[in-house]
């Protein structure tokens, strides 16, 4: 989503705010006549632009290196697949990054969300690669209540960061913390400043969880259409 100088009253450079969905397929979606309600992004991609023919790579760190560098990951030596957390491995540093273009050239960078580039070293995290906020998860997928995330039964810890220290104090839905955050960076956010928002879902990643309200909505409605499609082969 960019915000023209004109749509918010200044001039200068436009506001980004980018929305990463992690292993979110085609078909998942509303306006592909998908089963999934996604109203709000069925409005987004009505009154903007589809880029119907658009190819990410299938994994996490790859796509998410490509989008940070503009390189192929071939040219960044992730091309093999996800960082694991126990790897000695992140995006190399002598690669720039669009965060630390934009914020050499005078934005405001904020990350929320899932990062999954590496964080062997302090340089390798979100603070060290030209974003001035960050609150999120470094690892690839972690339990959306709890924040525990594993590499394997013998590799486990709470994955929550708030900057570069774990934020134990969080509590609640791992998503609702995020969207909290985001609100939270656009209230307060300088308008006349350009601003470049990096928002990073987990979701729909694994682990597949929900609230036990959206649950039982869900097991009813697949009750519903398992009686028609009984009922219409009858």
């Amino acid at each position: 989503m960019i915000l023209s100088p004109e749509e918010v009253g200044r001039p200068g450079p436009p506001h980004i705010i980018f929305i990463m969905v992690d292993d979110q397929r085609y078909g998942d979606i509303g306006y592909h006549g998908s089963d999934i309600r996604t109203p709000v992004l069925d409005q987004l991609a009505a009154e903007g632009v589809k880029l119907e023919n658009y190819y990410v790579q299938p994994i996490c760190s790859p796509s998410r290196s490509q989008f940070k560098t503009g390189r192929y990951q071939i040219l960044t030596g992730l091309q093999h697949s996800a960082i694991r957390s126990c790897q000695p491995l992140c995006l190399p540093p002598d690669i720039p990054t669009l965060p630390e273009r934009l914020l050499a050239a005078g934005y405001v960078t904020h990350m929320v969300g899932k990062w999954h580039l590496g964080f062997c070293r302090s340089s390798c995290l979100t603070m060290g690669r030209g974003f001035q906020s960050f609150l999120g998860t470094l690892t690839g997928s972690g339990d959306h209540f709890s924040y525990k995330s594993c590499d394997g039964a013998e590799a486990c810890g709470f994955d929550f960061h708030d900057v570069d220290r774990p934020a134990w104090e969080m509590s609640g839905n791992y998503s609702t913390l995020l969207y909290e955050r985001v609100k939270k960076i656009l209230r307060n956010h300088d308008p006349h400043k350009p601003l470049f928002l990096y928002l990073s879902l987990q979701a729909p990643h694994t682990p597949l969880q929900s609230l036990p309200c959206c649950q039982t909505t869900h097991q009813e409605r697949k009750i519903l259409q398992i009686s028609a499609f009984c009922w219409w082969t009858l």
